[in-house]
Formats: structure tokens, C-alpha cells, sequence
């Protein structure tokens, strides 16, 4: 007989099944789902991981100090190091993450200062770290002719610059705490790092060749200064604050925002005060112009911050964005992007509504911010960035349909101030008033409320838990006029 045709072969293979292995099946089938809720939900990600890994370093530099032998100003930067990891731990657990990784990135800076001091270096150049950097950024070592990539937490010298692409950006800290954001399509050189060991007095000097720059500057000892430098103009803070300077790097102009803090202006032959909410232009050959005013900073409304959107089909969702008017303003600058720094924004444009309806937004987390622009086009400073996510129900708890408990147990109002003290279901996201309060591991929260306006105010609250079920509970207060 002819050999049969090859057939596909199908096997049957019978086994006998326990009660218990059924068990331990569906226990590990539950387990995978914890742990996937666990993490969207919970797991170190994004600023959280952050500073649990700034706190990390800290602490082992920390560590390394106190092998050193004694020494008075040895001892003192050993113990103010260790005072900021305190700080940095503390604002860790209470899930303030900004705070807790600028906190680490000071005790880690005050302690490598320590260990220079007791090997008898200079710390100076150690003093100023990338802290954050998105999309393309370049450094140029001083000296040197090429450019290297820049990597997170580089550490600076006088004289190298550090260049932003189009979609980079990218944040330099000093130990002192003065911060400077270099936006995209930038070249920023760093020209003086000095600290007075006596005084504590710190200066910084930068110069922007083009681009633009935010620089947060901390009140330290009198004569302390934060000095930004152009072609012809040159920029200086010398108390605590927020200015902003922008060069055309075509056109050679500048101009000079005070955000909060008075910035000195300096042409040579003439000096000029910046107030807050003001700024100031200048001309390719320095000529200052005459004073603009900012427009105010806008409110966000909605979505409240680290909002969650459980969606069963995110692609046909709207996503909804509103901020309050602000007056004077012509128009608003929103920007939308999936990274803090906002160095490659998803959505940037100028509208003229205060409401946004976002379609079809993909599944991920975002970050929005707005600027109000003024009729003659100066925008005034960005609001606090808000972030929300999107997210489907694949691994949301779908038997879970029950709101969370929300609760005020306690209501105090002072004059215009309102203090609540509630309870709601531990692990949840709470916001009052549009703003995130944190809730202790027992589901107990405190808030204290500043009430807007004269009259009748109300204060909603809404609460979110892990499967996405929400609630709102408002509560009125009245401040009298006076």
C-alpha cells in the first residue's frame, strides 16, 4: 500500500486535576491581578522613583562624609547634609516627591562638599548638577571642542555650556537651591560658581547666548546673587524669586520677565528695577525698552491634578481641560506634554477659550500647563504644571462599583480659612477645592482651604480609588465682608 499523506497531528494528553491545584491556579490568577493594579497604582514611577533613587545616593554619600575625620567646617556640612536627608525622607513620606528629590539632591551636594573639604579639594565645581534633562542635550566641556551627550546628574564645571535642541530641556541645580531651567533651542555658559565659606554668601553668574531660561533663585545670605548675562544686558536677582530671560537668536533681542522678586537690569550706563509682573525688552545694541505689564497667572479648574480616567476605550473618550479667565489677558498658551520639563511638547498653541475638549487621547499620563498672553504678545509665567491619566478597565477591579466613603468630621472656618478633617477609604486620591490633600494609611485627611471671595463659598470634594469609582461631597462657608 502507498504510505499515507503526512496529516497534521493532534495530541490529547488527559491528566487528572486537584481541588488544590485549581485553587493555587485561581490564587496566582488573583495575585497577578493585585500586582498589576498594585503597580498602576502604586509602584515607584515617575517623580515618586525619582526621589526614592535621589534619597538613595544621598544617603551613601552622606555615609562616605562621616568616614572622614572631624574638622569644624568638615563637621558643619556633614551635619546639614544629614539635616536635608531628614528633610528629603520626611517629604518622601508624606508623597511630596518635588520637594523630596531637591532636598536629596542638597544633602548629597553638602555632603560631597564635605568629603572635598576633608581631602582638601575645591567643591565648587561639584556645587552645579544636571538634576533633570529631556530629549537632546549637549555639554561642552570648558576646554574642550566637542559635544558630548549630557546624562542625568553630569556634573558641571565653570565654564562648560550645555545646549538644548528643539525638543530638549533641561534643569541645572546648585547647592544653594537656585535652579535653572534651560528650555529648548537654547545655549546657556556657566560662568561663576563662588561661595564666601565665612559668609555663606553664593554667587552665580550664567550666560544665555540664545534661547530662553527660567531661574529660580533662593533667598541666602545678603549679597548672594544670581546673575544672568546677555549680548549687551545683564540680568540680576538678589533675593529670593523667579525671572525669565529670552534672546531672539537671530534678531539679538532680548527680554527680562520678573515673575516674583525684583531683577536689576544692566546696560552699562544705565541700571533699571524690574518689579514683579513686569518686563522689560531690549534692542540687538541694548537699548532697554519701556515696561510691559504680565498678565496674571491663570487657575486651572479641571481635571484637579493626578486625576485618573478609567475609560473602557480611551480612542473614544474626551478629555476635557478648563483654567479660569485671567484679566487683561487676549488669549492663553497651552501646552500639553507627557514629561515634566515640557522640552517636547505634544500640543502647544494660543487659544482664546478657557475650555479645551481633548479626543481620543491615548492611553499614558500627561502634564498641562497654561500662560496667559497679553494683546501686546508678552505671556506671563506658566502655572504650576497639573498631570492626569488616561487609562482603560483591563486591569481595573470590575466587581469593585462601590464609591469610596468620604466624610468631613470635623469643620473649623477662620476668617477666610477653612480647615476640614474627614475620612475616606485608605489608598485613595482626594482633592479639595481642585487640589490634592494627602490621605494617612488610616484614610484620615486634613485640609486647609482659603475661600475665594466674599459671601457664600462652596467647597467641593472628590475622592477616587483604585477601581476608578468616585465621589463628591460639597461643603459652604461664608466670610463676611468688611
Amino acid at each position: 500500500m502507498p504510505p499515507n499523506p503526512q496529516r497534521s497531528r493532534i495530541v490529547l494528553d488527559w491528566f487528572t486535576v486537584s481541588y488544590r491545584s485549581v485553587f493555587l491556579a485561581g490564587l496566582a490568577v488573583l495575585l497577578i491581578v493585585a500586582a498589576a493594579v498594585w503597580w498602576l497604582w502604586f509602584a515607584p514611577t515617575g517623580d515618586r522613583a525619582d526621589a526614592a533613587e535621589a534619597i538613595r545616593r544621598a544617603g551613601e554619600k552622606v555615609a562616605e562624609a562621616f568616614t572622614y575625620p572631624a574638622g569644624d567646617r568638615v563637621d558643619e556640612y556633614r551635619g546639614s547634609a544629614r539635616s536635608a536627608l531628614e528633610e528629603a525622607r520626611t517629604a518622601y513620606n508624606n508623597k511630596q516627591w518635588e520637594e523630596s528629590r531637591y532636598a536629596a539632591l542638597r544633602s548629597e551636594g553638602l555632603a560631597q562638599k564635605a568629603i572635598d573639604l576633608a581631602r582638601g579639594e575645591g567643591a565648587a565645581d561639584r556645587e552645579v548638577r544636571l538634576s533633570r534633562l529631556e530629549g537632546d542635550v549637549r555639554v561642552k566641556r570648558v576646554g574642550e571642542f566637542a559635544w558630548e551627550p549630557a546624562t542625568r546628574n553630569m556634573t558641571l564645571r565653570v565654564g562648560d555650556q550645555i545646549k538644548t535642541a528643539e525638543n530638549g530641556s533641561a534643569e541645572i541645580l546648585y547647592l544653594g537651591g537656585t535652579r535653572t531651567t534651560i528650555e529648548k533651542g537654547s545655549l546657556l555658559e556657566i560662568r561663576q560658581v563662588a561661595e564666601d565659606p565665612e559668609t555663606k554668601v553664593r554667587q552665580v553668574k550664567e550666560r544665555l547666548s540664545w534661547g530662553e531660561i527660567l531661574a529660580s533663585t533662593q533667598r541666602n545670605a545678603r549679597g548672594s546673587f544670581h546673575e544672568v548675562a546677555t549680548e549687551s544686558v545683564t540680568a540680576r536677582a538678589e533675593e529670593g524669586g523667579d525671572f525669565r530671560v529670552a534672546v531672539d537668536k537671530d534678531k539679538k533681542t532680548a527680554a527680562f520677565d520678573a515673575l516674583t522678586g525684583t531683577i536689576q537690569l544692566d546696560v552699562g550706563d544705565r541700571k533699571e528695577s524690574v518689579a514683579p509682573g513686569e518686563r522689560v525688552r531690549a534692542t540687538a545694541d541694548g537699548r532697554l525698552l519701556g515696561k510691559e505689564r504680565l498678565p496674571g497667572v491663570p487657575r486651572l479648574v479641571a481635571p484637579v491634578d493626578q486625576r485618573v480616567f478609567v475609560h473602557e476605550d480611551p480612542k473614544s473618550a474626551q478629555t476635557t481641560l478648563t483654567w479660569e479667565p485671567v484679566e487683561g489677558a487676549e488669549r492663553y498658551r497651552l501646552v500639553i506634554a507627557n514629561k515634566p520639563l515640557f522640552g517636547s511638547p505634544l500640543y502647544e498653541a494660543d487659544r482664546k477659550e478657557t475650555t479645551v475638549v481633548l479626543d481620543a487621547v491615548p492611553a499614558g499620563e500627561y502634564f498641562w500647563r497654561v500662560a496667559a498672553v497679553s494683546s501686546q504678545g508678552a505671556a506671563g509665567p506658566f502655572c504650576e504644571p497639573r498631570r492626569f491619566r488616561i487609562t482603560s478597565q483591563k486591569i481595573r477591579d470590575r466587581e469593585d462599583t462601590t464609591p469610596p466613603e468620604l466624610q468631613i468630621t470635623e469643620k473649623v472656618q477662620t476668617g477666610s480659612m477653612l480647615i476640614l478633617n474627614g475620612k475616606t477609604e485608605p489608598g485613595a486620591v482626594l482633592w479639595v477645592d481642585d487640589e490634592k490633600v494627602e490621605v494617612s494609611e488610616d484614610g484620615s485627611f486634613y485640609a486647609v482651604v482659603r475661600l475665594r471671595k466674599e459671601g457664600v463659598n462652596e467647597v467641593v470634594l472628590m475622592v477616587q480609588d483604585a477601581a476608578g469609582n468616585q465621589k463628591h461631597l460639597s461643603q459652604k462657608a461664608y466670610v463676611d465682608s468688611f
